[in-house]
């Protein structure tokens, strides 16, 4: 530079003895100001681009310090603060890059001060320019209410339950970490299991949101006359599972309040009829039609299948007997209804880890069904009434939801057309159609999905899709149903669901943080 400097007087003094001398010497003064505007621009423009890339730094610092157990000491988070920032400043021109860190309650704030060498604006006597940025975060600034919706059905049979299990038990640990222990709500979570009906625990056959008078509708449409069938288990001697009915639209897909004024709005226990003797592909033929033999002449099979007088008689079969070998369906009332019982929305981590590791496997798969409940778990209405009220400024809602297949309703060769599950069967019209096309069923519990994602979103609740080993159809119903597209998951093999939930966790973490 000071050579630079030197050639501009040397030509000046030359000028100033030609004849345009004195124009010359005009334009060699007017030059340093020149070239002083033009290192301005070159320099600051390299201390801005320092100083962008030097604030990326402290933001990424301060979220990755807020994630950090409350625990951790002033002089570890310091060291941590220097380490990843220096190692990010290497590759700029930043010198002399110091780290300075406060922290004040819930709030780390982190300050980097460094300079950039200058070019040209050393003719004015500056050698560097100053670069100075901070950033801070509130860990831990909002409360989390998490619902895990997993998928039960009888296709994640072997590793994929296996794997599922390890990844929901590390997602629910790695975010308990973080809970700080002066704050022990901060952080609840629900689990629910679902296949073609969910398992709301059969301790709740008295609550207020079940159908236990019968009052619904929907109640007794499987059934020839007026029945109720928490009445007709106490008959046979066998105890509600605990399973439920998906309630009738426009309600499958609401967080409707249950109420005794509006009986559809209740929740039907869920209970599988005995199938026609006379049905040579029944499912689920448990008891005899007509006990006294009244019957003989009667041919048409759903009016056999919906005779309220035989239950009570003995069983056929065993009660532990199974339909179509060990896999297939326990006959009886609960049939379909082997569900782990959701889990409500708590602070203990024994308790998910146990419900997590306890999931068992049966049925089809009605993502809807098993969706509305994690909605429910959330949800400050009901039927649970665990949730925060969406007013509260200060919690997050969040679904988890994880399936490995499409929306189906089986179709066995029954006159029933179907399996009965938690929309009953087929005949019932229950999903909007009574098509003996699987596509045609398929497409309707698509719809219902996907007005029940817009739904939750409506309200608040952030919703995390995961598809697991899906070979068939398309990931556009889950990547749409997904809050953003970073929080939908195609995970080819179930290996990854571990990585995934990672990622879902990290992701629930950084929206925790106040910035």
């Amino acid at each position: 530079m000071r050579e630079f400097y030197n050639q501009i007087h040397r030509a000046g003094r030359r000028f100033r003895g030609g004849e345009g001398g004195a124009v010359a010497l005009i334009f060699s003064l007017a030059l340093i100001p020149m070239l002083m505007l033009a290192g301005i621009v070159i320099d600051y423009g390299a201390n801005s681009n320092a100083r962008q890339q030097a604030q990326n730094s402290v933001d990424a610092t301060v979220l990755a310090l807020a994630k950090l157990p409350p625990a951790t000491s002033d002089a570890v988070l310091r060291d941590k603060a220097t380490k990843q920032i220096t190692a990010a400043m290497t590759r700029t021109q930043a010198e002399g890059v110091t780290v300075a860190l406060q922290r004040s309650d819930d709030t780390i704030r982190v300050t980097l001060s460094a300079t950039t060498p200058t070019t040209l604006t050393r003719l004015g006597g500056f050698s560097s320019l100053p670069l100075v940025v901070s950033g801070s975060a509130r860990r831990g600034s909002g409360n989390l209410e998490v619902a895990l919706v997993l998928d039960n059905t009888g296709s994640m049979r072997g590793t994929k339950l296996t794997n599922l299990k390890a990844a929901a038990t590390d997602l629910v640990a790695s975010l308990f970490r973080e809970v700080d222990p002066a704050r022990p709500n901060a952080l609840r979570m629900a689990v629910v299991p679902f296949s073609m009906t969910v398992n709301v625990g059969a301790a709740n056959a008295g609550a207020s949101w079940i159908d236990k008078d019968g009052l619904a509708s929907y109640h007794s449409q499987i059934f020839a006359s007026k029945a109720n069938r928490l009445t007709l288990f106490g008959r046979l001697g066998v105890p509600w599972g605990g399973c439920v009915e998906g309630r009738p639209m426009p309600y499958d897909v609401s967080e409707t309040a249950a109420t005794t004024g509006n009986p559809d709005t209740l929740f039907v226990p869920y209970f599988a009829p005995d199938e026609s003797d006379r049905d040579g592909n029944s499912v689920n033929d448990y008891l005899y039609d007509y006990p006294l033999f009244g019957g003989l002449l009667v041919l048409d099979n759903r009016v056999r299948q919906g005779q309220v007088a035989k239950y009570g008689t003995a069983y056929k079969v065993s009660k532990t007997d199974r339909s179509g070998g060990p896999n297939g369906y326990l006959y009886g009332p609960n049939a379909g209804c082997e569900l782990q019982p959701i889990t409500p929305l708590t602070t203990s981590q024994a308790t998910l880890t146990s419900a997590i590791g306890a999931m068992t496997l049966s049925g089809d798969t009605n993502i809807p069904l098993g969706l509305v409940w994690g909605w429910h778990a959330l949800s400050p209405f009901g039927p649970l009434v665990k949730g925060a009220d969406y007013t509260d400024q200060t919690v997050r809602k969040f679904v988890v939801l994880m399936t490995d297949g499409q929306n189906q309703v089986g179709n066995p060769l029954s006159d029933n057309a179907s399996f009965y599950s938690g929309t009953s069967y087929i005949w019932a019209n229950r999903i909007g159609t009574v098509s003996s096309d699987l596509g045609a069923r398929t497409r309707a519990l698509d719809a219902r999905l996907s007005t029940l994602c817009a739904n939750m979103k409506a309200a608040g609740i952030q919703i995390f899709t995961v598809r697991v080993e899906v070979t068939d159809g398309t990931s556009d119903l889950l990547r749409t149903c997904a809050t953003s597209p970073s929080m939908f998951f195609d995970v080819a093999d179930s290996a990854d669901l571990t990585t995934a939930f990672k990622s879902i966790g990290a992701q629930i973490s950084e929206l925790r943080i106040s910035r």
